[in-house]
């Protein structure tokens, strides 16, 4: 009972978090969540919450949606997934994994946080940072981290982003569901956390729109990234 209070309360803050500042709720669920369920199982823990939000988001946007035009950005990213399944082969000590991925938080963080200007990337840079999304989000969930790189770059305008993030991201969770439900991930237990975590998150993201009123989504994202940073360094040691 006490795991799932507070598997409950990382979830409300982290995508209190998210709905503010347009970014790291899987990146703050999946670490803290690890600590008290274990790495696979707070992935599919917050695998259930991602599809929920992203397929939500999809339908409030879905007149802005480009499929077609979305399909090989997709591409890109599932090589990096099936790149992420080899490597996860490789490497599935969770203490070791939990420190790449405190890493990957830190460098991608330290990037958006000392870069004032709009980063551009050229088609080789784009095409790395698409595959390197998808091996993250393979093994970590958080691929969206590595992803708002270029996908701030391509979509200007706010929910043209949101529809693509969350159309790329719920087709990335729906096959990642597919293989954690043939290891065997979606215990009852696992299912009753990630389903009652979509209360919180709902009531998170109602909260976050009211935030935004109070304070600059500019000045949050920077108190994100601080966030992240200590994070990240708290993984790594």
């Amino acid at each position: 009972m006490l795991e799932v209070v507070e598997t409950e309360i990382i979830l409300f803050f982290s995508f209190l978090v998210s709905s503010v500042a347009g970014f790291a709720g899987a990146a703050i669920s999946v670490p803290l969540c690890a600590v008290v369920l274990g790495l696979a199982n707070a992935k599919a823990v917050v695998n259930i919450i991602s599809i929920a939000f992203n397929s939500t988001i999809i339908v409030q946007h879905r007149k802005v949606l480009k499929v077609k035009e979305l399909l090989p950005i997709f591409a890109l990213v599932f090589i990096g997934m099936i790149l992420g399944m080899f490597f996860n082969s490789l490497v599935n000590v969770e203490e070791v994994l939990i420190r790449i991925l405190g890493g990957i938080i830190l460098i991608i963080t330290m990037i958006k946080l000392l870069c004032s200007k709009e980063i551009n990337l050229n088609k080789t840079a784009s095409v790395i940072v698409l595959i390197l999304s998808g091996i993250v989000n393979y093994l970590f969930l958080c691929g969206g981290i590595v992803m708002v790189l270029y996908m701030s770059m391509r979509y200007k305008e706010k929910e043209i982003f949101r529809a693509s993030n969350s159309f790329l991201f719920l087709l990335q969770s729906l096959y990642i569901m597919v293989i954690q439900y043939y290891k065997g991930l979606y215990t009852k237990e696992n299912l009753i956390i990630g389903l009652i975590g979509v209360i919180p998150v709902i009531i998170a993201t109602i909260i976050g729109k009211q935030i935004v009123n109070v304070i600059s989504q500019e000045k949050f994202e920077k108190m994100t990234c601080v966030l992240l940073i200590l994070m990240a360094i708290m993984l790594i040691i």
